[in-house]
């Protein structure tokens, strides 16, 4: 299976320390999304919004961590405008598309010749499922036992995405982190996958309408609070979540915007969003432990603070 490469000595690389941790968790996030999708260490833009912030997505190019459309890094392919390229991602020992393929093509030909033998001898493969059978967890790729001695375990390069510099020095390890892959049906891609064979694919997700009821996650309001707090933005209320929440619901559906999930999307509607100031009473949505207060939590904080305030005025 194919594996998003990350040295053992990436935490303290140079362009790591610069980058915020907010912004590591989205290189890797979609360092995964690449691997598993055979992209080759392209990324689309798209991706890169439904998965972080604009903030975190620049702070990968500032550091050079990944590349927009008219770099200069002599290194690495040009890009599309609007998409992203991780830096020296072939260079830091990842599969390329091709390998990947070429390797379950030798793979599934390997297996068809020992299910043959199998048959010829007279042995029922049904008694013994775990000969030749469905490939175990480990394997379901079908890569073969040549899979680690064609990583590149001597690139020169720090972390794998460092630039030639006195600050860079190679790593002793890596630490891969195995994903099951899906090829990605993008741009020739069908072509170049029927031309090597293979046959496994993904169903494209559907499509749909935005529900006239839909409402972020507690995993949304978070992400786009630490969002907020980090571009200098202050918090959402409440309130302020629900009005925000209802002004985006109410655009995807005057423009007729499709998509299989929202909440990438409203994550970052809601992180430039700049609404009305609370009412008197307003609770800020916390954004570091706890869920998300309910309407009927909100109203009841809400009549609290007003009785308060009656109470102070009549001096009781």
């Amino acid at each position: 299976m194919p594996f998003f490469v990350v040295d053992d000595a990436a935490d303290l690389h140079p362009k790591m320390v610069r980058a915020s941790n907010a912004a590591i968790g989205l290189w890797t996030r979609v360092g995964s999304y690449v691997a598993r999708q055979l992209t080759d260490g392209y990324v689309p833009g798209e991706i890169a919004k439904m998965y972080g912030s604009a903030p975190q997505i620049k702070k990968l190019v500032a550091v050079r961590l990944w590349h927009e459309h008219g770099h200069t890094c002599p290194r690495c392919p040009e890009v599309r405008p609007g998409d992203y390229y991780m830096h020296d991602y072939r260079k830091s020992g990842n599969p390329s598309r091709a390998e990947v393929l070429a390797r379950r093509e030798r793979a599934a030909a390997k297996k068809a010749r020992q299910r043959a033998a199998q048959t010829g001898s007279g042995v029922d493969s049904a008694e013994n499922p775990s000969s030749f059978g469905e490939e175990s967890s480990g394997n379901r790729d079908g890569f073969d036992d040549e899979t680690d001695a064609n990583q590149d375990q001597d690139s020169g390069d720090f972390a794998g995405h460092g630039d030639v510099s006195p600050e860079d020095s190679p790593g002793t390890s890596r630490a891969r982190v195995p994903l099951h892959s899906t090829p990605l049906l993008k741009e020739g891609a069908k072509e170049r996958e029927e031309s090597a064979g293979s046959s496994a694919r993904a169903p494209e997700p559907a499509l749909s309408l935005i529900p006239a009821d839909w409402e972020p996650s507690d995993d949304d309001v978070r992400a786009a609070q630490l969002a907020r707090i980090d571009s200098g933005r202050e918090q959402l209320t409440a309130d302020q979540v629900d009005a925000v929440t209802r002004k985006f619901v109410r655009r995807q559906l005057d423009d007729g915007k499709t998509a299989a999930a929202w909440g990438g999307r409203w994550r970052q509607w809601a992180e430039t969003e700049r609404p009305e100031q609370p009412a008197a009473g307003g609770v800020v949505v916390p954004f570091a432990g706890g869920a998300q207060q309910t309407k009927g939590q909100q109203q009841r904080a809400g009549l609290a603070a007003l009785r308060e305030r009656l109470q102070e005025g009549s001096g009781a």
